[in-house]
């Protein structure tokens, strides 16, 4: 894959603009983890996101367990679902705690490079909590889950946003992941975008109108998923005519409707495959997602 193509795929693919707009997040994030890198690593850094996409849960639990990850509860982490480092991260955190210098852990076993990454990882957890989530964590009080206790369950139909901060200390480079329910930041952000119109006076109320009736009266393209999978580019153009790829996992009564929006393809409900009048049809079994139809109002 070349250089430039995996840029356009980490530059932020499927990121709704209300977040993007979210300027207080962001600038929040990048003072709290410049903050962190400086206390965990001793390294003064001005952290940009490298990485900014949204993912379906499947995706985003395959890049923690590819880390050094701790995942939060969300009965106490609503919003910030996990943080992770990659190994050459966690190596350095290990090489750093026990005063290697600038040499990092490398030969360490995973086991305890994430033992060792826990108290760092809570402590970056309670600052971003502190101001993401409104309430100021109890310091003895761990709130760590199994993917299933998290926001959305890591649910292939859930939606995350994942943020990767690069960091280096001596000639590694690490990098740092935040994963947050998409959803709960979509909220945040949508109620800073009113109280900022709240407070320029608002917009006119006509123009508002004449907008939602031409979003309201716009076509768009649904679909309607059966099943995922997932294989490699290589294996992608070796595909041939007649055969055969078996939907293992696939269940007609757990279809994942989607709608084709400017940012990609958008999970807004679940649905289950049946006939009507003689003729295929799909029966919506949940509300379509209010985050979604927010957003199309915010166009």
């Amino acid at each position: 894959m070349s250089s430039v193509l995996r840029k356009k795929i980490d530059a932020g693919a499927g990121i709704p603009p209300t977040i993007l707009q979210y300027q207080e997040f962001w600038d929040m994030l990048q003072a709290k983890i410049a903050a962190w890198i400086f206390d965990t690593y001793g390294v003064e850094a001005k952290p940009a996101p490298e990485v900014r996409k949204v993912v379906p849960g499947n995706v985003a639990a395959a890049q923690l367990e590819a880390s050094q990850s701790l995942v939060f509860n969300s009965r106490i982490s609503p919003g910030l679902c996990a943080v992770a480092v990659d190994t050459a991260g966690a190596a350095m955190n290990a090489g750093v705690r026990l005063a290697q210098g600038d040499d990092p852990m490398e030969g360490a076993s995973a086991l305890f490079l994430k033992l060792l990454f826990e108290a760092p990882g809570l402590s970056l957890w309670r600052s971003l909590a502190a101001s993401l989530e409104g309430h100021i964590p109890t310091p003895g009080h761990a709130p760590l889950s199994d993917y299933a206790g998290a926001a959305g369950g890591f649910d292939p139909v859930h939606r995350y946003l994942m943020i990767g901060f690069g960091f280096a200390r001596g000639e590694t480079r690490g990098r740092l992941w935040l994963v947050f329910d998409n959803d709960f930041v979509m909220h945040h952000a949508l109620a800073a975008q009113d109280q900022a119109g709240a407070r320029r006076g608002g917009s006119n109320a006509r123009d508002t109108d004449a907008l939602r009736a031409s979003v309201r009266t716009s076509t768009i393209r649904l679909d309607g998923v059966l099943e995922r999978l997932q294989m490699t580019i290589g294996q992608c153009s070796r595909l041939e005519i007649g055969q055969i790829l078996p939907l293992a996992e696939a269940d007609t009564a757990r279809i994942t409707l989607q709608a084709e929006t400017v940012n990609g393809s958008v999970a807004i409900g679940v649905a289950e495959m049946g006939v009507w009048k003689r003729q295929r049809a799909l029966k919506l079994n949940t509300p379509i997602l209010e985050p979604f139809t927010r957003e199309l109002s915010k166009l």
